[in-house]
C-alpha cells in the first residue's frame, strides 16, 4: 500500500517541482528545539516594508510565498516534500531488508523518523502549549469562568496525552500516519483523549512557531464547544463566544441548533483556530524583544504558513470542516488584536474580534447549546 502511495507521490512531486520551479532536493536543517539562528539585521526601510506588507494583508503576504519559509527557529516546507522524504526512507528500508516482515519495516521506519531529537522537539512544544493554555484559562476573570469551570477545562487539557512512536505498534490502527503530515486530536471509544503526529510533519515543519500553532489547534479540540457538549458540559462563556462567531459570520447560523457540531459544521475548527492564535500570540510575545522586526515577521508567517493552499497542483483544500485558508489566516490570525500589537500593526479596520466576554445584540443566537450527540 505504501509503495503505491510512493509512486503516486513521486509523480505529484515532479509536477510540484515543475509548477513551483524549485529544482532541488529537500533541504536538511537541524531538527532540534528552539535555536534562533544568527541573521544579519535588515535595513530599517526593509524591515518596515515587510511588516507593513504583512499588516496590510496577512493572507497575501504569507501565501504568496512558494517553497519553504524560514524564521529564526526553523523552516516550514510544502506538505508534499515531507511526505516524499518519509516515503523515500520507507522505500530504502525495504530495499535494504527485502526479507523483513511489514512489522519489522514499520519498526525501523519509526526509529529513523521519530528520533529522540525530533520527539523531544514535539514533546517540549506539547508541554509549553499545555502550560500556556492553563495560564490563559487561569487569567480569565470570574465573569468569564467560575472556579469549577476553569478546573474542568484544565482537567480536559491535562488529560489529553501525546502519542509518539516508537514502538510502531502505537499507531497500529493507523499505520499510514508514519508517512503523512497529519497532526490530530481524537477521542477514543473508551473516552481517552490523545494527540498523534504524522512522521512527515517532522520533516515538513521545523519552525517552533508552526509546531506551537499546530499543537495548540489540536489541544483546542479537547475543549471545543462540540467536545464539551458531548461531555454534557455547558458554559455561558462558550455560548457568548459562539454567539460572536455567529454575529460576525465566522460560522453559519442554523435555525435548528441541533445541526451544530454535525456534518459539514465548522464550529469546532473555528474555535480551535481561535484558541491556537491566542497561544501563538503568547509565543510571539516571548521573543518579541529578542527578534528584530524581520525575524518576528518570519515567525508570524511560519506559524500559519501550512494553512495556505499547497503548491501541489493535485492537492485540494478541504473546505468541508475547515474554513477557507484566506479566512483562517486573514480574519482569525491576522485580526487578532494581540498578534497585531506584537507585530507593530495598527488595529484591524472595521471589524471586532471575538472573545469570551462578547455580549450578543441578538439574544436568540446566544441561547445555550441543545444537548445532542457530537460527530466523532
Amino acid at each position: 500500500m505504501l509503495l503505491v502511495a510512493l509512486f503516486v507521490l513521486l509523480d505529484r512531486f515532479q509536477q510540484y517541482l515543475r509548477s513551483s520551479e524549485i529544482l532541488r532536493a529537500p533541504a536538511h536543517v537541524s531538527s532540534g528545539g528552539l535555536r534562533p539562528s544568527v541573521q544579519p539585521k535588515p535595513s530599517g526601510a526593509g524591515a518596515a516594508h515587510e511588516r507593513s506588507a504583512l499588516c496590510n494583508s496577512f493572507y497575501g503576504t504569507i501565501c504568496k510565498k512558494s517553497g519553504e519559509s524560514r524564521d529564526p527557529t526553523g523552516i516550514v516546507r510544502p506538505d508534499i516534500e515531507g511526505e516524499i522524504e518519509a516515503l523515500r526512507i520507507y522505500e530504502e528500508i525495504i530495499r535494504q531488508h527485502r526479507d523483513w516482515t511489514s512489522d519489522q519495516v514499520d519498526e525501523e521506519l519509526v526509529k529513523v523518523i521519530y528520533t529522540p531529537e525530533r520527539r523531544g522537539r514535539i514533546e517540549s512544544a506539547f508541554r509549553w502549549v499545555r502550560q500556556t493554555l492553563e495560564r490563559l484559562i487561569d487569567r480569565e476573570r470570574r465573569s468569564v469562568f467560575t472556579t469549577r469551570e476553569k478546573t474542568l477545562l484544565k482537567q480536559r487539557i491535562r488529560g489529553t496525552r501525546l502519542e509518539l512512536p516508537p514502538p510502531a505498534a502505537l499507531y497500529a490502527d493507523e499505520p499510514d500516519i508514519f508517512t503523512k503530515n497529519e497532526v490530530f486530536y481524537e477521542r477514543t471509544m473508551d473516552g481517552q483523549r490523545r494527540m498523534r503526529v504524522g512522521g512527515a510533519y517532522l520533516f515538513t515543519s521545523k519552525s517552533w512557531f508552526n509546531v506551537i500553532f499546530t499543537l495548540a489547534h489540536e489541544f483546542g479540540h479537547a475543549i471545543d464547544p462540540c467536545e464539551l457538549r458531548s461531555a454534557g458540559l455547558s458554559f455561558p462563556a462558550y455560548d457568548r463566544l459562539t454567539a460572536c462567531f455567529l454575529q460576525f459570520g465566522w460560522v453559519p447560523f442554523h435555525k435548528d441548533r441541533s445541526t451544530e457540531c454535525g456534518e459539514n459544521d465548522q464550529l469546532s475548527e473555528i474555535f480551535a483556530d481561535w484558541l491556537a492564535v491566542r497561544v501563538t500570540a503568547e509565543a510571539l510575545k516571548t521573543f518579541a524583544t529578542e527578534f528584530h522586526a524581520t525575524q518576528l515577521v518570519g515567525a508570524a508567517v511560519n506559524a500559519v504558513r501550512d494553512l495556505c493552499e499547497q503548491d501541489d497542483p493535485q492537492l485540494e483544500v478541504d473546505l468541508t470542516n475547515h474554513p477557507a485558508p484566506q479566512f483562517r489566516i486573514e480574519s482569525i490570525f491576522g485580526r487578532n488584536p494581540k498578534v497585531r500589537e506584537i507585530l507593530g500593526c495598527g488595529p484591524a479596520p472595521g471589524s471586532e474580534y471575538c472573545g469570551f466576554e462578547f455580549q450578543p445584540p441578538v439574544l436568540d443566537q446566544a441561547e445555550p447549546f441543545a444537548q445532542s450527540q457530537t460527530r466523532f
